[in-house]
């Protein structure tokens, strides 16, 4: 995937055109592949799942629903709120004309044998034959509430390890590093291809071989999805009868609909899993795994097969689950929604940040401005600060001892203020531009063709000013990070 992007970009090409290009890369490859993105000076059409990605990328959203393209100008998220508003809107319309046609066919019916009301009987039904017909709203898939059973509460402590080191030959992946999980923890193991993720994870559900000690903890039992796994499926068993054999003890209608979040419908569920796709299989095992009672669970990549929707329903089975779990993923919007814990393998040692996935970006870019501030002659280092949980020196602490200069002080308050005064202004055009964006997507603005050129006008003037105080809120910021280290 990495050489077919590099491939394209050395075409520069007009408009890229790229389906599902995050699929197969990594953290540090997506993010990149955003910045050349943001760069980009041509067009680009992207089929994603990525939610975080869509975000932070795109500026239109073009949905097939109900066999026509349905537009809408902003991101992801944007589209989410303005949809459920127009299928609420599209539903009433529906309700209205339905009772509209009731009426008429009523209407019609009593009166058609009647001489002196059969011409308007005759009327009522050309007009309803002409009545350009609202479609109900369908939901494409029900959202289906997903349910764990855990039977043992386990001890405080999970998993303990202790002095652990693994190589693969001359492939170091870690050395002599400790870790532990307790109870409640919801940890994900982040970071680039190759760092030993999955290594980690077998070793950990005691599957892997290594050096060092790793302590189980009192009550665990643990459930592992992960790739390998696919091949201890029975694969002369139906995907029902996979299931039932978990003994969950649950109804079939429950497998069934269960299965059906995971893109099993109808007679899909009476299909051997030897017929199956590895993504099929993949789904498989990860229903499998949600059924098993356990109150540990070792995922790895669990969302690789799944749509947005099932991956909603993960998520929201993810967040109820009462027990504890670690997993292995490169969906930033999937983790963002359902860890509390973030790993990550530095120096080939486990680096523990306690908080979700948001504030570990946040956190990480402190560091990063500071580490810059410190040594602003110094280009940055290409690895990824570590992850140890230490009080950070501020930045007036950092720089060489004397006398601080009365006009720098000065200097910087007067900076510090111009900070402040640039964000409340970034918020205001933010407002403001959100305002002329629901504007622009309501099908009104267009009826008048004034109206539409000024909202437009005044959108695109807006977003020229954005762009221009975020540049300064940029250079601010920069001035304050040095006179900081100055004084």
């Amino acid at each position: 995937m990495r050489v077919l992007l590099a491939k394209m970009i050395l075409q520069q090409p007009d408009l890229l055109l790229l389906d599902e290009p995050t699929n197969h890369l990594d953290l540090p490859s997506i993010e990149w592949l955003e910045k050349y993105l943001q760069h980009y000076q041509g067009s680009v059409v992207i089929v994603s799942h990525d939610k975080y990605f869509l975000n932070r990328m795109v500026t239109k959203i073009v949905e097939l629903y109900q066999k026509e393209l349905h537009i809408y100008n902003g991101n992801y998220e944007f589209y989410e709120k303005e949809k459920a508003e127009r299928i609420a809107l599209q539903q009433r319309a529906y309700e209205n004309q339905q009772e509209f046609i009731r009426q008429q066919e009523r209407f019609i019916e009593r009166f058609k044998a009647k001489a002196s009301k059969a011409t308007q009987a005759q009327s009522a039904l050309k007009r309803l034959e002409k009545l350009e017909r609202i479609e109900d709203v369908e939901l494409e898939r029900p959202n289906i509430r997903i349910n764990f059973r855990i039977d043992k509460t386990p001890g405080k402590v999970l998993v303990e390890l202790s002095d652990v080191s693994k190589s693969f030959g001359s492939n170091l992946i870690v050395q002599h590093t400790s870790a532990e999980i307790d109870r409640g923890d919801k940890i994900a193991l982040i970071g680039a291809n190759g760092k030993g993720k999955s290594t980690l994870l077998r070793i950990i559900a005691g599957t892997e071989n290594f050096q060092g000690h790793r302590k189980w903890g009192h009550n665990v039992e643990d459930a592992f999805y992960a790739q390998h796994q696919l091949e201890a499926l029975n694969i002369d068993n139906t995907v029902l009868k996979k299931l039932k054999e978990c003994g969950s003890q649950k109804k079939e209608l429950e497998l069934r609909t269960l299965l059906g979040c995971f893109l099993f419908s109808g007679d899909d569920v009476e299909k051997k899993i030897k017929v199956l796709s590895g993504g099929e299989k993949a789904r498989v095992a990860l229903a499998k795994t949600i059924i098993s009672k356990a109150n540990f669970l070792l995922l790895d990549e669990p969302t690789n097969h799944l749509d947005m929707h099932s991956n909603d329903l993960l998520i929201e089975a993810l967040k109820r689950y009462e027990g504890s779990y670690i997993l292995v993923s490169h969906d930033r919007y999937f983790i963002s929604k359902t860890a509390n814990k973030i790993w990550e393998i530095i120096d080939h040692e486990v680096k523990e940040f306690k908080g979700g996935y948001e504030e570990y970006v946040q956190w990480k870019e402190r560091m990063h401005n500071l580490q810059k501030a410190a040594n602003p002659d110094k280009s940055p280092k290409k690895d990824n600060p570590p992850l140890v949980e230490t009080t950070v020196q501020p930045a007036s602490k950092l720089s060489a001892s004397g006398p601080v200069s009365k006009e720098l002080k000065k200097e910087l308050q007067k900076q510090q203020k111009l900070f402040q005064q640039l964000e409340e202004k970034i918020t205001k055009l933010n407002e403001k531009k959100q305002q002329l964006e629901t504007a622009l997507t309501d099908p009104t603005t267009y009826a008048n063709k004034d109206k539409f050129l000024q909202t437009e006008t005044e959108y695109k003037n807006v977003s020229s000013e954005l762009a221009a105080v975020n540049a300064d809120y940029e250079k601010v910021f920069d001035s304050i990070m040095k006179l900081e280290s100055d004084t």
